[in-house]
């Protein structure tokens, strides 16, 4: 049998409903598979339903279960990141670990998988460097011999050897 699932705006249509016709009315008028015992949980959660994201369907909130350690290693996060400073899975972790053990929390294992909802409960991701090459100037073929032409001249000019040539690249 197929799970099916409804969104927040249509639990409190049909708890609306049941609330004045009642469950079994709410049924019928909604239809199968909305069951009897689904409306009465649904009516349990009313209050928390009404609160809700309507465009959601489920009540997870996924609440943090140790909300001062996630607070600080946020802030930690932000502080870092405003001073240029990369900031890794790893970091993340060790910062978590030494402030639970600073704060006598011994429940708490700092694994990836709670850095992952740390991360997503408070809109953070981890920032990874690009490297796309910079793409050429249209004409670079032309002035590439334009160079060559050039070092050449200056070559004939100063009379040094091809030997005597250097390179110098730019440092970011």
């Amino acid at each position: 049998m197929r799970q099916l699932s409804y969104s927040i705006a249509f639990k409190i249509e049909v708890v609306n409903y049941a609330e004045k016709h009642g469950n079994r009315a709410a049924e019928r008028h909604f239809g199968s598979p909305q069951t009897e015992k689904m409306i009465l949980e649904w009516r349990k959660q009313r209050k928390d339903l009404i609160k809700a994201d309507t465009s959601k369907k489920t009540l997870c909130s996924c609440a943090p279960k140790w909300p001062k350690i996630e607070e600080y290693v946020k802030n930690w996060i932000i502080d870092h990141r405003k001073n240029g400073i990369a900031v890794s899975m790893k970091m993340i972790l060790i910062e978590a670990r030494r402030l639970a053990i600073e704060m006598s929390i011994t429940d708490f294992a700092g694994t990836t998988s709670w850095c992952k909802r740390l991360m997503r409960r408070n809109g953070l991701c981890l920032h990874t460097k690009t490297r796309i090459v910079h793409k050429l100037p249209r004409e670079y073929e032309r002035k590439i011999m334009e160079f060559h032409k050039y070092v050449i001249n200056m070559r004939k000019k100063l009379c040094f050897e091809i030997g005597q040539l250097g390179n110098m690249d730019e440092v970011p």
